[in-house]
């Protein structure tokens, strides 16, 4: 650390009804209320004990000072540490330091420095107060000097002032010492500084701070470890217990297989154990393995050499290759052929790949994380799907409840979104409306996490005053028939959810695309969705 590195709004944190000085709190003071605070300690003790009292104050705050500068900072030699309490009196609004001279022999003991203050505070005060003096009044910035270079160097060290303005100089001169260089010249000026153990107390106020410091930084960092994505209040127990669950598998690098309908935010879940794991400072790729046919699909992941099929003009190495050190989430993975099948399951029993038209193979370092809507157990059974290469995803499940199951999550989610929306849309006023609370809540969100994200984006476009109001949102979450059931009928989910598709594809003439992206689903997902709905 050098003297020049330090910034004001780097060192104090400013909050409401609280100033923080790494660690400390600080108060400003008024320069006026001050001059008249030592016109009164005049008045009541005299001139003798006012200049002994204002002595021991700033004397403590130049050790506290240097105190906080040690414990902060790694300091590139003693000579900076020195240089930072006039950086830090400048920018206190004290005085301008200008040193004329320095001296410093640390190993000796010696310390020997000549300093010039500009614009003193503390003349002012004297001036306003008690007009010209017949000697110095600088006691506070003497002081203070004297208290920071004693606990930068571990040594008495005294500052005496020279010339002052309050006597009518131009500027302030001081020079400090350190206790056997000044000799008896010292004597008289020290019954100023006497106190009970001033330095005792500034280390033990060190060491607490420290501790508490120390302590500080550690819950800051389990904040930090709990505030990773997602950054949202979780009030269901069952969003809870996943949360739990995939912060427990984050540290290791055991295969997790993360279950849930379309949009319930298996993504989102797979990037927060990515980021609480070992791995976080690599990447993290993704690919939707029913987006891409067969043999794109194992070029993507695998890679190829050049020459390997029409169009492979040149080696490409593949997502297995590219996610070395860090995690690959492979989405959908239920819908991979049995081909492909295969060959991952070599991949995660062997940890090695080989290029599609290589005949050598490659080590990988890699986290696989997998994802799927399917039930792969039943897709087992039916013989869709390979046992083996099951279970080796399913070293850990991680099953995410649909929204429908955890409606105490649903309000801080749309709260979350309305203020992700506010910055990405550039709409400072959005706010979600009070009348909108019971719609969103009462809707059974087939469309999940997704589509409660896509309904309030629809919203706030269409907002003219950034409120959103129920409205503004699409019509099937309002509509009678899509929130609560008619009177004297019960229904289904299942019944909830066909109506509800139906009436999106209605609203969106039968445009199969629109309706997926209103619903927050995929096409498939959505395709596969109506082939159940058939009679």
């Amino acid at each position: 650390m050098r003297v020049e590195d330090l910034k004001l709004d780097e060192l104090l944190e400013f909050r409401e009804g609280a100033i923080d000085f790494q660690g400390r709190r600080l108060v400003l003071h008024s320069a006026d209320a001050f001059a008249q605070f030592r016109k009164d300690l005049h008045e009541m003790v005299g001139l003798d004990q006012t200049q002994r009292i204002l002595t021991r104050f700033a004397f403590f705050w130049g050790q506290a000072d240097a105190a906080a500068m040690r414990r902060v900072f790694k300091w590139d030699n003693v000579l900076e540490l020195i240089k930072a309490g006039p950086r830090l009196h400048a920018m206190q609004g004290v005085a301008r330091w200008v040193t004329k001279n320095l001296e410093v022999d640390a190993a000796a003991g010696r310390f020997a420095m000549e300093v010039v203050w500009h614009g003193s505070a503390e003349a002012d005060e004297h001036l306003a107060v008690f007009g010209r003096a017949s000697r110095p009044s600088c006691w506070m910035l003497a002081a203070y000097a004297s208290g920071f270079m004693s606990f930068a160097l571990g040594q008495d060290v005294y500052f005496v002032e020279q010339s002052c303005r309050a006597m009518g100089e131009r500027v302030c001169t001081a020079v400090g010492k350190d206790r056997a260089a000044w000799g008896a010249e010292i004597n008289p000026h020290l019954r100023h500084f006497q106190a009970a153990d001033i330095k005792g107390k500034i280390q033990s106020l060190t060491e607490q701070l420290r501790r508490v410091t120390k302590e500080l930084r550690r819950s800051a960092e389990r904040l930090s470890t709990l505030e990773k994505p997602p950054l949202v209040e979780v009030r269901s127990k069952a969003f809870a217990s996943v949360l739990d669950l995939a912060m427990r598998a984050a540290p290791f690098d055991s295969s997790v297989l993360i279950t849930g309908e379309s949009g319930v935010g298996k993504e989102v879940l797979a990037r927060f154990v990515h980021a609480h794991s070992g791995r976080n400072r690599g990447p993290f790729l993704g690919i939707n393995c029913g987006a891409l046919p067969e043999t794109l699909l194992d070029s993507e992941l695998f890679g190829h050499k050049a020459g390997a099929f029409t169009g492979a003009i040149r080696d490409h190495a593949g997502l297995f290759e590219e996610a070395a050190g860090g995690t690959l989430f492979l989405d959908e993975v239920g819908e991979i052929s049995h081909a492909l099948q295969v060959k991952l399951l070599r991949v995660l029993q062997e940890r090695e790949i080989r290029r599609v038209g290589e005949s050598r193979s490659r080590k990988i370092d890699v986290r696989i994380l997998a994802a799927t809507n399917r039930d792969l157990a039943e897709a087992m059974r039916q013989g869709s799907f390979r046992e083996d290469l099951y279970y080796r995803l399913r070293v850990i499940e991680i099953a995410i409840p649909p929204l429908r199951e955890r409606k105490e999550d649903i309000l801080p989610l749309a709260r979350f979104f309305i203020d992700r929306l506010r910055a990405r849309l550039k709409l400072p006023a959005l706010r979600l409306g009070a009348s909108c609370i019971d719609y969103l809540t009462a809707y059974p969100w087939p469309g999940n996490v997704r589509e409660l994200e896509n309904a309030l984006e629809h919203a706030a476009v269409l907002s003219r005053n950034g409120s959103i109001s129920p409205e503004l949102l699409p019509s099937n979450i309002v509509h009678e028939a899509a929130v609560r059931p008619m009177a004297g009928v019960s229904r289904t989910l299942d019944q909830v959810e066909r109506d509800h598709i139906r009436a999106v594809l209605k609203q969106t003439g039968g445009n199969r695309t629109r309706a997926a992206e209103a619903l927050g689903i995929s096409p498939a997902t959505l395709w596969r969705r109506m082939k159940v709905m058939e009679p």
